[in-house]
This record gives structure tokens, C-alpha cells and sequence, in this order.
């Protein structure tokens, strides 16, 4: 009998102590188990956030979420979440609390992303929100927005397409023999022009006479090489010949400057000469003109007019 009583006693303090080691665990493991400060942010969705949820402070945890209220303002629902982190812990003034989740399969948190502020936010003060950093809230979004494009693009186009290929297809349906028949029209019309370019423009005749004429372009360009090869020769022999004779060449043009400069210092004379001379002659013409006779009797002296001598 004494010994059942002994062993109900041992019993029951195994299981008083494992519920207190329980208890205890679940304080450690909640961040409960000291003095903590209180402090608020507004999130417009907290999916996947509940009582007992990590707050971290740029990863590191410093405390849970501890009560998520809702709140109606301007026609918008947000959240008013209450955080409770370590007492003493200091968060700079630009801080921004912010859903997030360290992996694809990370449980959701709440980090707290410090600021640069020298400023401290006091116990109670609410902490800015930013926007979420795990990847099922950009999904989210991503989501969001393709179904706003599918409604409100997608949509109208696909309907706008429609109606074009039901106007095509009734215009296809209405117009396609007339078509159709064109095209054979305009094939028979092609293959009627390329018959008479055969007969007529691509026959023997014309070959032969194309190739006769590519034969004696040959035949040209065959001179005019050879033509040129004479006319570099040509000019080979003359500059041999100009470099033997420099100096008489030199010479030569030496002479003929100054037989050009002596004209120009005697051209006023020569000139008055010639114009002397033109005079005569005029008067001589005219008085031809005037009597021919005095090419045969001549005038005389101190007479008006014409005269023998």
C-alpha cells in the first residue's frame, strides 16, 4: 500500500514538472517571457498574420503580434496590428514595419526594417507600414493586374478581333469567285506574255546576235587595252625623250621668253608703225577708188586734184 502512494507521488510530479517545462517552452518559444512595450502599425491586408506572430527586427526576432484589429476610414478596410517586442529595444524613427517571409516556404512575419534616425520611437508610437516583401503577396499583385488586363484588354481586343475576321470571312465569302476568276485571268494573261517573250524576244536569232555582239565588245576591249598599252608606251618614249633634251628644251624656253619680252618693249613702236602704214593704205584705196588712173599718170605737187606729174 505504501508503495502505490509512493509511486502515484512520483508519478504525478514527472507530469507537474513536464507541464512546466511545457509551459515554459511555450513562453520561450512565444517571446513572453519578459517585460515587453507595445507598439502599432497599419497593414491594408494581413493574410497569413495571427496571434503569436514573429516580429523581427531586420531579421532577428524581437516579439509577436499580439492583437489585429480592423478599421473602416475613407472606404477603405486596414489593420491595426499591435506588436510587442523586447522591452528596451530601440526602433530609429524611420523604421517601416512590413509583412514578410524569409523563404518560399518560410513561415509569414513581421520585420521591422530600421532607419537611419538618431530618434527612437517611444513605447506605444505607431511604426509606419511598407510594402510586403514575400513573394505570395507579389503574386498577389501579379495576379491583380493580369486580371485587370484580361478584363479590361484582353477582352475588347479579342471582341475587336472577332467582328474584323466575321466582316472578312462575309467579304471572303461574297467576293472569292470574282477573285478567284481575276487571278486565273491574270495568270493566263502572265503565261500568254512569257510565251510571245520566248518566241519573240528569247529565240535563236537574238542569241546569236547577243553573242555576236559580247563577241566583238571582247574584241573591242581587247583594243583598247592594247591601245592604251601604245599610248603609255607613247608617253614613256616622250618623257625619256623630254628628261634627254632638258637642257635644250631649257635653253629653248630661255630664247623664246626673251624674244617675247623684246617684242613687248617694241610693240608700242611696231604698233604706231602698223597704224602708219593702215593709214596709207587706206588712202591710197580710196584714192584708187576715186581715179584709177593714177596708177598710171600718179598726181602732182600742190594740187587739189588728181594730176599727172
Amino acid at each position: 500500500m505504501r508503495d502505490a502512494k509512493f509511486n502515484y507521488i512520483v508519478v504525478g510530479a514527472f507530469v507537474l514538472t513536464m507541464l512546466v517545462a511545457l509551459v515554459a517552452t511555450v513562453a520561450v518559444l512565444t517571446g513572453r517571457t519578459g517585460n515587453t512595450d507595445a507598439y502599432y502599425t497599419h497593414l491594408p491586408n494581413v493574410s497569413g498574420l495571427k496571434y503569436g506572430t514573429k516580429v523581427t527586427y531586420e531579421g532577428f526576432p524581437v516579439g509577436q503580434v499580439d492583437d489585429i484589429e480592423p478599421q473602416r476610414s475613407q472606404g477603405k478596410t486596414s489593420f491595426r496590428v499591435k506588436l510587442v517586442v523586447n522591452h528596451g529595444w530601440l526602433i530609429p524613427l524611420d523604421s517601416t514595419a512590413r509583412v514578410a517571409a524569409s523563404g518560399l516556404l518560410a513561415a509569414v512575419a513581421v520585420d521591422i526594417k530600421g532607419g537611419v534616425s538618431d530618434d527612437f520611437l517611444a513605447p506605444g508610437s505607431e511604426i509606419p507600414s511598407g510594402p510586403a516583401a514575400n513573394i505570395f503577396a507579389v503574386m498577389n499583385d501579379v495576379a491583380g493586374q493580369v486580371t485587370d488586363l484580361s478584363q479590361n484588354a484582353l477582352k475588347p481586343l479579342l471582341g475587336t478581333l472577332n467582328e474584323r475576321i466575321d466582316v472578312v470571312g462575309r467579304l471572303l465569302e461574297k467576293q472569292a469567285p470574282d477573285i478567284l476568276a481575276n487571278l486565273v485571268a491574270v495568270t493566263s494573261d502572265v503565261h500568254r506574255m512569257t510565251g510571245t517573250l520566248s518566241e519573240k524576244v528569247v529565240n535563236d536569232a537574238n542569241a546569236k546576235r547577243i553573242t555576236e555582239t559580247l563577241d566583238n565588245m571582247s574584241v573591242l576591249s581587247r583594243g583598247l587595252s592594247d591601245s592604251r598599252h601604245k599610248v603609255d608606251s607613247v608617253l614613256v618614249s616622250l618623257d625619256k625623250v623630254v628628261a634627254g633634251n632638258r637642257d635644250s628644251v631649257d635653253q629653248s624656253l630661255k630664247d623664246l621668253r626673251h624674244t617675247l619680252q623684246t617684242v613687248a618693249r617694241n610693240i608700242d613702236s611696231v604698233t604706231y608703225n602698223l597704224d602708219g602704214t593702215t593709214r596709207n593704205l587706206n588712202e591710197f584705196s580710196r584714192q584708187l577708188r576715186e581715179n584709177p588712173g593714177v596708177l598710171l599718170g600718179g598726181t602732182k605737187r600742190g594740187e587739189d586734184g588728181p594730176g599727172r606729174r
